[in-house]
């Protein structure tokens, strides 16, 4: 594999912007020069002057689209004053308000005021971050820089305001939308809430009031439709007439999961989803085998009033999810359709942590499914797609995004990762034009317009991630929008199959960068499962633990295995034993994950039992060091260090940090 390598500075940049960094006034890390790096604000202001001369074009070219963005040439079809889909020679499309086809290439997040482009003012104690010493500006000049409390301050507004002077919001707008039709773009997609730039947009509802466990609804709530239909009738009164609006939007990456059953098993008993659970359990295993289940004697009280996670059969789990997903979808989407029968709902966006019983038992009440991933070779989606076949249900990408390292930025996932700015466009067409062929996919929102601040959206670890189309010095990435626009100019004619879409011959050769070379340098070469990534999230999680190894769920997704960070050779290594770092997330049966194994040859192995020893614990991993627990053989020479995985939803569960070779005795 190719990797990127990342200069010194940029691998300094990427470990500094994680551990507490230095900005400059536009929020730029000193650390680090760049080509553009903006010095003065008259340079902003030059930049604004610039391109009001270029972007002269405010709205679609009326000679080939309507003004929603539907093409004229490809058809006349019911204008139906709304947006809706359509089935057109086997392939779906959206169809615009006035009966053009339309397919969907938007950009999240046009709005500089969206909350995850702000970052803390604060640190822990309440002071102020010493990061950010010296380069936040009076509130009184710059108000529209802070949030009600000033406990966040957005760099990016204050650029704005640098560069278009007070009336900054109304010209940012109006440039985003300007951008986005030069830039072959024909919607904001999603993560608008409420900001309407006269493009096709998605509108987003998250629940307040709806009764959870964790981060789950409880469909079963005696309350739930109630509470649902009055929020949501606030969301219809405010987009109802609107015909920009593709499609109403509820509760991002929210659906119910295996982990989320265990977690209701051991949830209050006045629970309704518990109360269901436990009924089920028992109908199908009478009340005393059921309450065996959940390690009890006794019966239905007992169940309800156990607080102890369980690990109930699989067959079980799913059905408890799939009739669960049902009612949830059902009850929404007849509250969408009393209210506004007018437009479509798209219900939630899906990543791949949740269930696929849960997306696919809501296939007939949503228009459309809603698929967020963050992956260059698509192997979540692309997996699941025959599931979507079977249900001929089009879909949406809603996120996915492509990063480079440096200007303090670090990359958020190995799985996006790229070596630089043009590479990223390059990345952007493989991804879009490889599903775009397909006929279900109806469109794409990139996440998104602008990069998330250097200083981080959120404490202790959140994200800082250079995954905008423009910096928040509100500089557009030039090299990676011109590969950008040329796949926008061609998606609808991949789509319809005119096109052949544009691919990258080796796609892995694009990711990675030096980080990976840290973590395993010590393997032999070949000897990584391809299903082994980087995650470089969390940190706070992993005892300040920046990279690890694990196991890409995406990847494996209802394929058990064995699984290999990779094979040492103890001689090469003048070594004569291992000790594996790792990280263990807080669970029954976690441990038993780990393998060890020998070889004399590298081509047969044999298992070694573990032995491990426990170092820092957290909330939700604990720190582990392992060795085989007797000693290896004379003959091995081999050492292989992986995870049997029997559980795909719980694939992530080891992470991998580190190696330290035992010398050889002298």
């Amino acid at each position: 594999m190719r990797k990127q390598l990342l200069s010194a500075v940029s691998c300094l940049s990427a470990v500094l912007a994680t551990a507490g960094i230095q900005v400059d006034r536009y929020g730029q890390i000193t650390a680090e020069e760049w080509p553009g790096k903006v010095k003065t604000d008259m340079e902003l202001r030059a930049d604004a002057a610039r391109e009001a001369s270029e972007l002269t074009v405010s709205a679609f070219d009326p000679a080939k689209f309507d003004r929603f963005g539907g093409r004229l040439d490809a058809g006349s079809f019911e204008a139906t004053g709304r947006f809706c889909k359509k089935k057109i020679d086997g392939r779906w499309w959206l169809i615009t308000p006035e009966g053009h086809r339309f397919f969907l290439i938007g950009c999240d997040a046009v709005d500089y005021n969206e909350n995850g482009y702000s970052t803390p003012v604060y640190g822990p104690g309440g002071k102020t971050r010493p990061e950010l010493a010296g380069t936040l500006p009076d509130p009184g000049e710059y108000p529209g820089a802070y949030n009600g409390n000033r406990s966040k301050f957005n760099y990016l507004a204050a650029n704005l305001q640098r560069k278009y002077g007070p009336d900054f919001r109304k010209k940012a707008l109006e440039t985003a939308r300007r951008r986005l039709i030069a830039w072959g773009f024909n919607s904001s997609a999603k993560w608008g809430w409420g900001t309407e730039i006269g493009l096709p947009y998605f509108e987003d509802l998250n629940f307040r009031s709806v009764r959870r466990f964790g981060r789950c609804i409880d469909p079963y709530d005696p309350g739930f439709a109630e509470r649902a239909e009055r929020e949501i009738a606030v969301q219809v009164a405010r987009r109802k007439h609107d015909p920009m609006l593709v499609a109403y939007a509820t509760e991002n990456e929210n659906g119910w999961d295996f982990n989320n059953i265990q977690e209701l098993t051991a949830a209050p008993a006045d629970l309704a989803a518990k109360q269901k659970l436990v009924d089920y359990l028992i109908g199908k295993y009478g009340e005393e085998q059921a309450a065996r289940l959940f390690g009890l004697t006794g019966g239905r009280k007992e169940m309800l009033a156990n607080r102890t996670a369980v690990t109930l059969p699989r067959e079980d789990a799913a059905a408890v999810i799939t009739a669960a997903s049902r009612r949830y979808h059902e009850i929404l989407s007849g509250i969408y359709r009393k209210l506004d029968p007018g437009h479509m709902w798209f219900a939630a966006s899906h990543c791949r942590g949740q269930s696929m019983e849960w997306i696919y038992a809501g296939a007939p009440y949503v228009d459309a499914f809603m698929l967020n991933e963050y992956d260059l070779e698509s192997p979540w989606i692309m997996g699941q797609i025959a599931g979507y076949e079977k249900l001929d249900v089009p879909f949406v990408v809603t996120e996915f995004s492509f990063t480079a390292d440096g200007r303090g930025m670090p990359p958020r996932w190995e799985t996006n990762n790229v070596g630089t700015e043009r590479e990223r466009g390059i990345a952007y067409r493989h991804y879009t034009e490889r599903l775009a062929a397909h006929p279900l996919c109806i469109g794409f929102g990139y996440f998104l317009f602008y990069d998330q601040p250097v200083t981080m959206r959120s404490l202790p670890d959140g994200e800082n991630h250079n995954f905008g189309l423009v910096s928040q010095q509100d500089r557009p990435y030039k090299e990676m929008l011109a590969e950008v626009c040329k796949s926008n100019s061609r998606l609808e004619a991949v789509h319809q199959g005119r096109e052949k879409p544009f691919a990258i011959a080796a796609p892995r050769s694009m990711l990675g960068s030096k980080l990976r070379e840290q973590v395993f340098s010590r393997f032999l070469p070949g000897s990584t499962s391809p299903a082994i990534i980087l995650d470089l999230r969390a940190s706070h999680y992993f005892n300040g633990e920046k990279i690890r190894a694990k196991v890409n769920e995406a990847a494996v997704a209802d394929k058990p295995g064995d699984y290999y960070f990779g094979t040492i050779d103890l001689k090469a290594q003048k070594a004569s034993g291992v000790e594996v770092r790792a990280f263990l997330w807080n669970r029954p049966g976690i441990p038993e994950m780990v393998l060890i194994e020998e070889s004399a040859d590298n081509r047969h192995f044999t298992p070694v039992a573990p032995a491990m020893r426990p170092g820092h614990t957290g909330s939700d991993y604990t720190e582990f060091f392992i060795t085989p627990r007797n000693q290896l053989k004379k003959s091995t020479r081999y050492v292989r260090i992986g995870v049997r995985v029997s559980d795909t939803s719980k694939s992530w569960a080891v992470q991998f940090c580190g190696l330290k070779m035992i010398p050889e005795q002298p």
